[in-house]
C-alpha cells in the first residue's frame, strides 16, 4: 500500500512539474537576440550578469537585472554586432538596434 501511495505522489508530482515547467517555458520573460555573424558550434557567453546560450543563428537569455537596452549593448561588447534583439517578446527599433551595437566589438 505505502508503495502504491509513494507512486502515486511521484506520478502527480512529475505531472506537476513538467505542465509547470511547459508554461514556465512558454511564457517566460527574457532575451533573443541574432548576432550579425552566426556560431559554428554552441556556445555559451556571460555578458555582465546575464548567461547567454548561442547556437547556429541566435542567442537567448533568460534572466538580467539591467533594462534591455543595457542587456543588448553588453552582449554586443561580448559576442558582436547584434542584427536582431529583442525583449519580452518586444523586438528593438532600428534605432534601439543601432545605439545596442556603438557598444560591439
Amino acid at each position: 500500500m505505502r508503495t502504491l501511495i509513494a507512486l502515486a505522489a511521484f506520478a502527480t508530482s512529475t505531472a506537476l512539474f513538467a505542465g509547470s515547467a511547459t508554461e514556465a517555458f512558454a511564457g517566460t520573460a527574457g532575451y533573443r537576440l541574432v548576432p550579425a555573424t552566426a556560431f559554428s558550434a554552441a556556445n555559451t557567453v556571460v555578458a555582465r550578469d546575464v548567461l547567454w546560450k548561442c547556437a547556429g543563428e541566435a542567442c537567448v537569455a533568460t534572466k538580467a537585472t539591467s533594462r534591455p537596452e543595457i542587456v543588448c549593448a553588453a552582449a554586443a561588447r561580448e559576442i558582436g554586432k547584434v542584427a536582431a534583439f529583442s525583449a519580452n517578446g518586444q523586438d528593438f527599433t532600428p534605432e534601439k538596434l543601432a545605439k545596442c551595437n556603438e557598444k560591439a566589438r
